[in-house]
């Protein structure tokens, strides 16, 4: 057991921030750049694929990755006590769970619905998974339901070896090759035309049409569309945020799938009793599981939306457990409460959907036709139309001349750069260290560019924007749009999902919202299940900017992986973040076949110039992700590294009573 060195550096790091406030100081904001011009960037195009590493039949070890300077332990933390804290109401081997929201049912792997959270907190599992090293880094390719693999030496295909003593739950059998192949098709819609699962797109794009096939009891082979060098760490691996759920093809077959809609089966330590979408769902031990023997026999966890209601519950030792909005956690962990994490802070920050600059599918070369995309029916002041630059309403200053190109960096005209100007005012109106003080009692710190941790070593203080109200008013002016006699200059909705990161997120759109408000942007902020909103994700017709830190917006991901896949035409058939770029598929693409680190981190680098420049996602707040505990429900619960705020149930230790 590890557990010495882990719980020093997930609880002692966050009682350590949280009772410091992270007292780390800010760079001096980088002068704003002049608005119609700025240096050319650097060459984008993919460089030639490196030498292909020799096969292996085991994952290759990770280079050592650190967690994040900021969730570092700095000093030994004073003896947890639980003297404040409340007798728990529930029986011991009994822990009650609550989080803001509750998605879906995740027991078809065609649909979308918690499946990240199914594989974090222990009911389902995929072929690879995260793991704490014993000096406390992360191992990104650690084995779970698969037990060996060769990758090909041109990259393009691999072979797994499987697990052959996973049992599936409720009597489903002994989970062989055939099931995971199987599952992993469920997800492709490429393969399985309606799914809609959050790995589709990512799926369509690392395995294209070709399917998963069973060479034996014990062994698939995949073969890749394109090179990608976090293929084991991020996509086929339920904890790094991709991957998916392995299920008995049994089941389906004699069921169907709205049976497995309702009826989750999985191969985890705990098995799915009940689960009610917005409601709670109901988790047993199996007692069988090829790994864990969990300490607790029962997880119930509940939809909680109010913050405050799942403060009182824990109060009352109702609760066990819970996810808090960060601005409550200092008062819990005075009240003799503990907390515990797994390692990660999520970069809030506004995405702008909408601004589809890519007019063929980067992979296959199809013709997108994207000037005639619904996006572009009505001219919205923050989605910038290269196919029509020159549109009427753009001042004349920034017209194209002739032979301009709108989507270059040093060539940014008429209402690319009218748009340009938009979404680099809404970035410097945002007052990010009042949203950390106010609304995250200082415990996270500001993000500037999503994707980019400012407490990385490689962050660099030319990708910030300033907070600076004034002159967000000049580029709004030099825009086009001056304020009206009511003082509006226009209107520029914000979507916030119900619950998001904890119910604060409506808070952060709230604060936004009157931020803008103050520079002239009449901005509703719109609050409801993200659910709805997505459909237009999938079709590329959203236009609202929403507040969110996407897939890759978080601080425990690696400098150097790939960045921006749904960024891009390379997701097309699944979610997006609706904005989509050549330049962003060519980085991707040369990130992700590049052997070289220093080669992957120059490529982000340019990346991040390009992303910075076109201000497509200025970023708000990074939100430390915690879970708060009763130390007389709970005495150690030390979780496994993962982007997700909970993981790991079956690591509690109960305490005696």
């Amino acid at each position: 057991m590890k557990l010495t060195v882990v719980t020093l550096l997930i609880v002692v790091a966050f009682v350590a921030l949280l009772m410091a406030a992270c007292g780390d100081d800010e760079p001096e904001p980088a002068p704003a750049p002049q608005p119609t011009a700025a240096p050319a960037p650097q060459p984008t195009t993919p460089p030639a694929p490196a030498p292909a590493p020799a096969a292996t039949s085991a994952p290759a070890p990770a280079a050592p990755t650190q967690i994040p300077a900021s969730i570092q332990p700095t000093a030994a933390p004073a003896p947890m006590t639980s003297a404040d804290a409340p007798e728990p109401k529930n029986d011991m081997g009994n822990i009650f769970f609550a989080q803001s929201d509750l998605g879906c049912n995740p027991g078809a792997g065609s649909v979308f619905c918690a499946q990240y959270d199914a594989v974090a907190w222990g009911v389902g599992e995929d072929l690879f998974t995260w793991r704490w090293r014993d000096d406390g880094t992360v191992e990104y390719a650690a084995n779970q339901l698969a037990t060996a693999w060769e990758l090909a030496p041109d990259g393009l295909s691999v072979s797994v070896d499987v697990r052959t003593d996973a049992e599936f739950h409720k009597g489903w059998g002994t989970m062989t090759a055939q099931d995971v192949a199987w599952s992993y098709n469920q997800v492709n819609p490429l393969i399985t035309k309606h799914s809609i699962a959050p790995s589709a797109s990512y799926f369509s794009t690392l395995f294209g049409e070709n399917p998963a096939v069973v060479v034996d009891d014990d062994t698939i082979e995949y073969t890749f569309a394109a090179v990608d060098s976090h293929w084991h760490t991020y996509m086929m691996n339920g904890n790094g945020f991709v991957g998916m759920v392995v299920h008995p093809e049994r089941a389906q077959e004699e069921n169907g799938e709205d049976w497995m809609r309702e009826n989750f089966i999985g191969t985890g330590p705990f098995q799915v009793e009940e689960w009610i979408r917005n409601d709670r769902a109901i988790f047993t031990k199996t007692g069988q599981h090829w790994e864990f023997d969990p300490a607790v026999e029962r997880i119930v966890i509940q939809e909680m939306p109010e913050d405050a209601t799942r403060v009182a519950a824990l109060r009352t030792g109702e609760l066990d457990a819970t996810e808090l909005a960060i601005k409550s956690v200092p008062e819990a962990l005075e009240a003799g409460f503990a907390s515990t994490g797994s390692g990660n802070a999520s970069q809030q920050g506004i995405i702008f959907s909408g601004n589809l600059w890519e007019t063929h599918n980067a992979l296959t070369g199809e013709d997108l036709n994207t000037p005639a995309n619904g996006v572009y029916a009505r001219d919205l002041e923050w989605i910038g139309n290269p196919y029509s630059p020159n549109d009427g309403n753009n001042p004349d200053a920034l017209a194209c001349p002739d032979g301009a190109d709108p989507m270059q960096m040093d060539q940014s005209c008429g209402d690319m750069e009218q748009a340009r100007l938009v979404r680099w005012a809404v970035a410097m109106a945002i007052d990010k260290e009042k949203i950390n003080e106010q609304l995250l009692n200082g415990l996270g710190w500001p993000v500037h560019v999503g994707y980019a941790d400012e407490k990385s070593e490689f962050w660099d203080t030319k990708w910030e924007y300033p907070y600076d109200p004034a002159m967000a008013e000049e580029y709004l002016d030099k825009a086009g749009f001056p304020r009206k006699g009511n003082g509006v200059r226009f209107a520029m909705p914000l979507f916030i999902s119900s619950g998001h990161t904890g119910g604060l997120g409506e808070e952060i759109g709230d604060a936004i919202g009157g931020m803008m408000n103050d520079i002239g942007i009449e901005s509703a902020v719109l609050k409801y299940p993200y659910a709805v909103y997505r459909p237009g994700l999938v079709n590329r017709s959203a236009t609202i900017p929403r507040l969110t830190a996407g897939d890759d917006g978080q601080t425990i991901y690696p400098f150097d992986w790939p960045k921006g896949i749904e960024e891009s035409s390379l997701s097309r058939g699944g979610y997006c973040m609706c904005y989509e770029t050549e330049w962003i598929s060519e980085i991707y693409l040369g990130v992700a076949e590049e052997n070289d680190a220093q080669k992957r981190i120059d490529l982000n680098r340019q990346y991040f110039d390009n992303m910075h420049f076109w201000a497509l996602k200025p970023g708000v707040v990074a939100v430390p992700n915690l879970t708060i505990y009763n130390p007389n429900s709970i005495e150690e619960w030390v979780m496994e590294p993962t982007p997700f705020g909970t993981s790991a149930f079956w690591n509690i230790v109960p305490a005696d009573r």
